[in-house]
């Protein structure tokens, strides 16, 4: 019986991240390891109530478990460097208990716009699913903080951030 030919590629993406996909992932990572730091310092310095501690607790808990799954997906690749320039902006704001929360849910929104960017441009299938499931989870991060005192869930989810990285085109 013939084959017909769709004229479609058959070609399969690579289930491992390429070299250009590392790069992305690596600028991930180094966003993942500053918010972690700045919920630490957030949650050092800022008086919460009982309820806001818990939520910040497990946010920070995500991004430390964020970078760590980056790391076993960049392997050798992997830095452990935090982005510098995010703790510089942030640092003070988070630590101060009147715009802490706004700079948290403002963190959150940048990493959303920069996990989109590297979704739409990675080309392995792992790194992009991995990058997939923590966009998900910390788009809802940032829509929680639509619930802190004089903070709307409008504000949240409208929030237009910028990105930490540019698009690579030929991605996913």
């Amino acid at each position: 019986m013939p084959v017909l030919d769709s004229g479609k590629s058959s070609t399969v993406p690579p289930k491992q991240p390429t070299d250009s996909d590392l790069v992305l992932l690596g600028s991930a990572q180094s966003a993942e390891l500053a918010v972690r730091d700045l919920y630490i310092s957030a949650l050092a310095s800022a008086k919460f109530s009982d309820a806001q501690i818990s939520v910040l607790k497990l946010f920070r808990d995500h991004h430390t478990a964020y970078a760590q799954a980056l790391n076993g997906v960049l392997g050798k690749a992997s830095t452990d460097d935090r982005n510098e320039s995010l703790i510089e902006r942030f640092g003070t704001q988070v630590r101060n208990s009147t715009t802490a929360l706004e700079a948290l849910r403002t963190l959150e929104n940048i990493l959303v716009a920069t996990h989109t960017v590297i979704v739409g441009s990675l080309v392995g299938l792992d790194a992009t699913n991995l990058m997939a499931s923590i966009l998900i989870v910390e788009a809802r991060h940032a829509a929680v903080f639509g619930s802190a005192p004089k903070l709307n869930v409008a504000i949240a989810l409208d929030d237009v951030a910028e990105s930490l990285v540019s698009p690579i085109s030929g991605g996913g």
